[in-house]
C-alpha cells in the first residue's frame, strides 16, 4: 500500500509540473514567442518524476495481476474502462514523451507531416492521462470525500481540455 501512496504523490507532482509546463508553453506559443522564456530545469525534473511514476505503475500492475485469482467468469470491463484508458495512455505517453524530448532537444528532425501530427497527439495523450488520473491519486491518498473527488474530476477535465485547445492552437500558430 505504501508503494501505491508514493506513486500517487509522484503522480500529483507530475500533474502539477505538466500542467505548469503545458499552460506556460501554450501562452508562450499563443503570444508567438513574445513572452520571455527562460531555460529551466523543470522539464527535466518532470521527465525524471514521470519515469519513476511509470516504473512504479508498471510494477504495481504486474504485482496486481500476479496476485489476482484466476476466475472463469465474465469480468466487468465496462466498469474498468477508465483504468484501461489510463494504463494505455500511460504506456503511449512513454513513447510520445521520448519522441517529444528528442524533437524539442534537437536530435530528432521529423518530416513536416509527422511534425504536424505528432506533437498535438502527444498533447492529447498527456492531458487525457492527467484528466483521468488526477482524481484517482486523491482517492489513493484518502484526500477528500466523494463530492470533492467528483467536483475536482470535472474541474480537472475542463482545465485539461482548455490546455489542450490552447496548446494545439499555439503549436499551429507558432511552430508549424
Amino acid at each position: 500500500m505504501i508503494l501505491r501512496k508514493i506513486n500517487a504523490v509522484l503522480s500529483l507532482l507530475c500533474t502539477v509540473m505538466l500542467m505548469y509546463h503545458a499552460i506556460f508553453n501554450a501562452v508562450w506559443m499563443l503570444s508567438r514567442g513574445t513572452i520571455p522564456k527562460d531555460a529551466n530545469s523543470m522539464p527535466y525534473i518532470l521527465m525524471g518524476a514521470m519515469v519513476a511514476h511509470a516504473i512504479i505503475s508498471i510494477i504495481l500492475a504486474i504485482l496486481g495481476h500476479r496476485a489476482a485469482e484466476k476466475r472463469k467468469c465474465k469480468g466487468y470491463a465496462s466498469l474498468n474502462r477508465t483504468t484501461y484508458f489510463q494504463r494505455f495512455g500511460g504506456i503511449a505517453l512513454l513513447v510520445f514523451t521520448a519522441l517529444h524530448v528528442a524533437g524539442t532537444a534537437g536530435p530528432l528532425k521529423p518530416p513536416a507531416v509527422i511534425h504536424a501530427v505528432l506533437p498535438p497527439l502527444f498533447f492529447a495523450v498527456a492531458l487525457a492521462h492527467v484528466a483521468i488520473s488526477t482524481s484517482k491519486a486523491f482517492v489513493t491518498l484518502g484526500i477528500g470525500n466523494a463530492k470533492f473527488i467528483k467536483a475536482f474530476d470535472i474541474v480537472m477535465k475542463i482545465i485539461c481540455i482548455a490546455a489542450l485547445i490552447a496548446d494545439v492552437a499555439g503549436f499551429y500558430l507558432y511552430l508549424a
